[in-house]
């Protein structure tokens, strides 16, 4: 559009505001436009109202505007469809708050049942250091960083041949609300970006959208922050199943849990909650959590048949 246009079309939309305040909102938009200086954009506003003196009366007719539907910013958020095969599921390890002795053992249980991938499901890396919450705890974001790069690079030599995805919880989106909140401008920064600070790309790891579903053949499986409160009452296996309606599986909650009912079909639906592999006794949730230490293995098939096999893992770490 030209400058004639530009300006033109801002009188249409903003009729009843003064020129300083079109001619502002004009600058900020297009500084370039106007040579880098504010009074160039209010001589144009003013140019096209009439208020120039008599050289550009002329100029003042009603500007019409041709309004058609506002484009939308709504996402279309396509679900991840996770590649047939048994697949590790790994939830909330909150590196570096993470349980050594859990994680060796699902590890080792997903060696003893040749898994073929490994789905991190949320919420792998704490991020404290750049947590919104107070903390005592010394921030070192450098230092995580480090340290579950280290894990990462553990995963890969247990699992030479495993595919590995890693679907970010809330706690990964940490990172990205800060920089929303303290440095706007990193906000689509590649270098910036979650998986660039990990290196995630050259070690092979494949990383999901903050809020993407995933489907193992047709079982949707969620990290759980998406879905907005799932209740503990009973457990959160049977919160998730009154969100989703569905077969499902989610992390977030810390627990290892199962819900099955029958719908008006008769189809059995069943949804499973995954234990976490992180300390049980944070600081921010010390007692009366009833968290437990979890792991499961998914096997998705080609024509969408899944089984579910989940997990608690003993303070000894038996997998059981």
């Amino acid at each position: 559009m030209s400058k004639a246009e530009i300006v033109k079309e801002a009188l249409a939309r903003f009729p009843d505001l003064p020129a300083r305040a079109i001619a502002r909102y004009l600058f900020q938009s297009n500084p370039a436009l106007f040579g880098g200086e504010f009074e160039r954009a209010r001589s144009a506003v003013k140019y096209y109202i009439g208020a120039c003196g008599d050289r550009c009366r002329q100029f003042r007719p009603p500007i019409e505007r041709n309004v058609s539907m506002p484009e939308t910013w709504r996402q279309n958020r396509v679900p991840y469809k996770l590649p047939a095969g048994k697949w590790l599921i790994l939830s909330d390890l909150h590196i570096p708050f993470h349980e050594p002795l859990p994680i060796e053992s699902a590890l080792q249980y997903g060696k003893d049942n040749k898994v073929t991938g490994i789905l991190l499901n949320g919420d792998a890396q704490d991020c404290a250091a750049v947590s919104f919450w107070p903390s005592v705890t010394k921030r070192n974001f450098d230092r995580e960083v480090e340290l579950f790069v280290d894990f990462l690079d553990l995963l890969k030599r247990e699992f030479p041949k495993a595919q590995i995805v890693y679907k970010p919880g809330n706690h990964e989106y940490r990172l990205p609300r800060m920089y929303a909140a303290k440095i706007p401008d990193l906000i689509g920064v590649p270098l910036a970006a979650m998986d660039a600070v990990l290196g995630l790309e050259s070690r092979g790891i494949e990383f999901l959208d903050y809020h993407q579903i995933i489907m193992a053949g047709k079982l949707p499986i969620l990290h759980g922050h998406e879905v907005r409160i799932i209740s503990r009452a009973v457990n959160p296996a049977r919160g998730l199943f009154l969100k989703t309606k569905s077969w499902a599986m989610c992390g977030h909650s810390h627990t290892t849990s199962e819900h099955t009912e029958r719908d008006i079909r008769g189809t059995i639906l069943t949804t499973w909650s995954v234990g976490c592999l992180c300390d049980l006794s944070p600081d921010y949730h010390a007692y009366g959590n009833n968290w437990n230490w979890g792991v499961a293995i998914v096997e998705n098939k080609a024509n969408g048949d899944f089984t579910v096999d989940n997990r608690r893992i003993l303070p000894n770490g038996s997998v059981v």
